[in-house]
């Protein structure tokens, strides 16, 4: 233990005697990082701050059910999109576009890897990240301040945009998807409304409820006219004194209603064949227009949401034009390069010390 003190303290002594060494090298270093941090440009960072919104918003409420109550903001996967997009390059190049980046970073368009270094570039000044509130923050830093929150603000627009775009897609799919089913249940109603004139025309049914119950009413009227009629003629042949031509009307009349009756019966009897199919036919119909009905209404309202505008974000605030600088740091760099001169000069204070004492001179001079 004596022997580390002493090590110790002898270490403390030879910095100390070399201390007005290092004392000036880490000040002319200080001195000249602050001098060359003079030479480094200023930087401005501006920031706008949204909310990623949920993809319900775009989408029309449920037909025939209580309207949900849809989410305001998006989720993890919705933040997440929102973050991909902003660093696509669909966004970058609507940038270098918009802002004649090639020009504004001083990067020649003709030389090698010119979109290579832009987008490097691009990589260093853009920047998005998820705050601990669930909030998007798109920040970009320039030179100029009012070009960096015009950056920001464009960035923000255009993510805005493809979002939207991604959700017109989709909307655009389910659109063609149900125009295909209505096309697909129109041909299939109308051949079941074909099909239902057919065998209507066939069997000579018009209306099933009303006929049905008018062959009941005629059949019971009939049948009582026939045994009306035939109790009369039996009566008119027992009396004598009734003329011929009384019986012969009578007679001619309950002709007439068993005629009807015959005629009436197989009405009937064809009412009866078509009965069933009719009945088919027309349940088939009732749902069929139902459901054609339901997908038509739906599809409406996927048209009415599809041509709306749906904002993809809440937007918190816009990105202003900064005032303060965001980089460079120079008090920082100024200490940071006096510190570290200062441990290098301790170093190679006590690296000569040790090598002086094992005369490194002459051990060089007989390797």
């Amino acid at each position: 233990m004596q022997n580390q003190n002493d090590s110790l303290i002898d270490v403390m002594a030879l910095l100390y005697k070399n201390s007005r060494l290092i004392l000036i090298v880490s000040f002319v270093a200080a001195v000249l990082t602050a001098g060359l941090s003079l030479l480094l440009p200023n930087y401005y960072e501006a920031s706008t701050q949204f909310y990623a919104a949920s993809p319900e918003m775009a989408q029309p409420s449920p037909i025939g059910n209580q309207p949900e109550e849809k989410k305001i903001y998006g989720n993890d996967n919705d933040i997440d999109r929102l973050i991909s997009i902003s660093k696509s390059n669909n966004v970058k190049n609507f940038l270098i576009d918009s802002f004649e980046l090639f020009r504004h970073y001083e990067i020649k368009p003709e030389s090698k890897n010119a979109k290579h270094k832009l987008l490097l570039r691009m990589d260093k000044l853009f920047n998005t990240t998820k705050t601990k509130y669930d909030a998007i923050k798109l920040s970009v830093e320039d030179k100029d301040p009012g070009k960096a929150s015009a950056m920001a603000n464009a960035t923000r627009v255009m993510v805005d945009s493809l979002a939207q775009k991604m959700i017109k897609q989709s909307q655009a799919k389910l659109l063609t998807a149900y125009k295909s089913s209505i096309e697909e249940k129109q041909k299939q109603y109308n051949d079941i409304a074909d099909s239902l004139f057919a065998v209507r025309a066939r069997y000579n049914i018009f209306n099933t409820q009303s006929q049905g119950e008018a062959f009941g009413m005629s059949m019971v009227e009939l049948e009582g006219n026939i045994e009306n009629y035939n109790a009369r003629v039996q009566l008119l042949k027992k009396r004598d004194s009734i003329p011929p031509d009384s019986i012969a009307i009578t007679e001619a009349k309950l002709a007439g209603y068993r005629k009807q009756y015959s005629t009436l019966k197989k009405s009937i009897s064809s009412y009866n064949d078509g009965y069933p199919s009719i009945l088919r036919y027309e349940r088939d119909l009732k749902d069929f227009g139902d459901q054609l009905n339901l997908d038509k209404e739906r599809y409406k309202q996927l048209l009415a949401a599809y041509n709306s505008e749906v904002s993809a974000i809440h937007i918190v605030e816009e990105a202003e034009v900064p005032v303060y600088k965001s980089r460079p740091k120079r008090s920082l760099l100024v200490i940071g390069a006096a510190f570290l001169a200062f441990v290098l000069t301790c170093m190679w204070v006590l690296i000569r010390e040790d090598m002086d004492r094992k005369d490194w001179r002459k051990r060089f001079s007989h390797a």
